[in-house]
């Protein structure tokens, strides 16, 4: 390590700054590549490896952060910015002490991880027949119309996965927040809070808050029309009048509804395209698909697929292992190693899901070749997921499955234009309640004002109706159920925020690309495919990195410096106007809490 004689000296900070990120990067590297062969292979070998590896960077965390942290005090008054911000990148996170607490915390995880990919539910007639959620009970979910089957999916679901997983994860995230508070966080929370560079925990929740209330008006409608529509299907099931329950919406976490849409399509005659069924009928492969989302890439002068992506992602799920079916893109650090992990299934969610992780792809593949290894990541968490999403919202845009050839251009009129926005409302604004929910319950449970005695799993379900008129599917108990446990990204501890936050950012993209084209009218009939401009632009963008704060590069594409609801309102606004006058006219009550 170089010798430091004055933390405040910019000439030195330089020097150790060129140490420990040539160090960091090869750590990184190991651990991305230790973390993509325990998830493509579960094994306790490959669980000891990962858990092995942070016992190695242990050491070097605990020499390293204390300087940065004392660096990034003696420069705050530098005018330096590039030097300021990487130090303060640096001086963020957490470091354990105690060995045995970073082998303890590593297993935890990697057990956690086990539970979720290797749970099953066994068929009640037959317990030699099991599933686990990946393929079989997702697809479920999906397609099955009968109350009683979707009750023993969910229920053995939520039973199976997410009993098992309260022990271990509340083991912890105790773990997690004593090492936070050791390190002068208050808790888990507030360390999450600061990557997202939105201001303090206060300020950040407003944010969010605020952008939920934006959002109600149209959310209820939406509700009103689906719960209207399900009262029909399934009579004296539920209130007409209250929430949802969880298993009806087709998906196990009720967190997305367009599974259901042949059941609440507004006009039949003009049904929006059925990629499944046109992939199906098309012959195509999953490669094809790949191929397919690439050729979208390049036709804006993105990035083709590395050699080393076709030959070593996992495109479908392995018959002689366990694996971790969530979907995922790795970016190796080394040579153009970038990777998806997606049990690739030929429909629809899939085709969109592709594009998604290559949209992470992209954006590693544009931040890598423009910037140092510090500033090698999203301008914050939600524009990873928001760059992915805006993909994939060109990808099923109307233009570009008429290009495509899996939609007449004669089928497309106001109808059609109805029937496609409730389409993308049920899986893009139907998913914000859900997707606020999963961390205030967390932020919730770190900060200790949830009783883990009275209200673990109550608290998390009167989230859910509150917020998104959803409740669980079946009477549960808060002395053995933990349903938040269900969910992937609780057991991974993956902060979800980011979703939340991509969920609102991908509209401001989306509606900037198009205006970069030329259009400001029905956006949801803009099409960039071959615009060899909106890509440039869009790479500029990308290619920044973390290089300057979200709201630099935000506005540097966007001309906006904040996130902002009025894209996705402006967006759905025929659907709102239709909604309202379709409710009335039908009788369903908007809202579900008693007044």
């Amino acid at each position: 390590m170089p010798q430091i004689k004055s933390y405040a000296d910019e000439a030195t900070a330089a020097r150790w700054l060129e140490w420990h990120t040539r160090i960091s990067q090869r750590y990184s590297q190991v651990s991305s590549l230790l973390e993509w062969n325990y998830e493509t292979n579960i094994t306790s070998e490959n669980a000891k490896l990962m858990s092995n590896q942070n016992l190695l960077v242990s050491p070097f965390a605990r020499l390293t952060l204390p300087i940065a942290k004392k660096f990034n005090a003696q420069l705050k008054n530098s005018t330096n910015e590039d030097l300021k911000r990487v130090m303060n990148r640096c001086a963020r996170g957490t470091i354990s002490y105690d060995d045995n607490e970073v082998e303890v915390a590593s297993k935890l995880s990697s057990q956690l991880e086990s539970i979720f990919g290797t749970t099953t539910v066994c068929e009640l007639n037959n317990t030699k027949q099991c599933h686990t959620i990946e393929p079989y009970l997702t697809e479920l979910m999906k397609k099955e119309k009968d109350y009683d089957r979707l009750t023993w999916a969910w229920e053995g679901w939520y039973d199976a996965c997410g009993m098992k997983v309260r022990p271990v994860y509340l083991t912890y995230i105790d773990l997690l927040n004593k090492n936070c508070k050791a390190n002068g966080y208050s808790d888990l929370s507030e360390e999450w809070i600061e990557d997202y560079e939105m201001g303090n925990a206060t300020e950040f929740e407003g944010i969010l808050d605020q952008i939920l209330k934006d959002i109600a008006p149209l959310y209820e409608q939406i509700h009103a029309y689906v719960r209207g529509r399900l009262c029909a299907m399934y009579p004296n099931k539920f209130s007409c009048n209250g929430p949802i329950p969880a298993h009806l919406l087709g998906n196990m976490w009720a967190q997305s509804w367009e599974s259901r849409f042949d059941d609440f399509i507004p006009y039949p005659n003009a049904p929006v395209p059925n990629i499944t069924q046109v992939l199906r009928d098309q012959k195509f492969s999953i490669h094809q698909m790949y191929k397919t989302a690439e050729q979208f890439f390049t036709s804006i002068d993105l990035y083709p697929m590395t050699p080393k992506f076709w030959a070593r992602s996992m495109f479908k799920k392995p018959k002689d292992r366990d694996v971790v079916c969530h979907a995922s893109a790795f970016d190796l650090g080394y040579h153009d190693d970038y990777r998806t992990k997606i049990c690739t299934q030929i429909d629809d969610d899939y085709f969109y899901t592709i594009h998604h992780e290559m949209g992470h792809i992209e954006y590693y593949m544009s931040y890598d070749k423009a910037q140092p290894f510090v500033y090698r990541s999203g301008a914050n968490s939600g524009f990873h997921e928001a760059i992915g999403d805006t993909i994939g919202m060109f990808a099923i845009s109307p233009a570009n499955l008429i290009k495509l050839g899996f939609l007449d251009e004669n089928a497309v009129n106001e109808q059609f234009k109805i029937n496609y926005l409730l389409r993308l409302a049920l899986q893009k604004v139907a998913f914000l309640p859900f997707a606020y929910a999963m961390d205030k319950y967390r932020f919730a449970l770190f900060r200790n004002q949830i009783n883990r005695n009275y209200e673990l799993n109550s608290m998390w379900w009167a989230l859910r109706v509150e917020h998104g008129g959803i409740m669980a599917a079946v009477h549960r108990n808060d002395a053995v159920h933990f349903d938040a446990g269900a969910k992937y990204h609780i057991p991974s501890n993956v902060p979800y925020a980011r979703y939340f936050i991509a969920h609102i950012l991908q509209f401001q993209f989306y509606r900037a690309l198009c205006r970069i084209k030329g259009q400001t009218e029905d956006l949801y009939m803009c099409n960039i495919y071959g615009n060899k401009e909106v890509g440039r632009r869009f790479k500029e963008m990308l290619a920044m990195g973390s290089s300057k704060s979200w709201s630099d590069i935000l506005e540097q594409l966007t001309g906006e410096r904040k996130l902002e609801s009025n894209a996705v309102l402006d967006f759905f606004k025929p659907l709102y106007k239709w909604l309202k006058t379709e409710n009335a006219a039908k009788g369903y009550p908007v809202g579900w809490m008693p007044k």
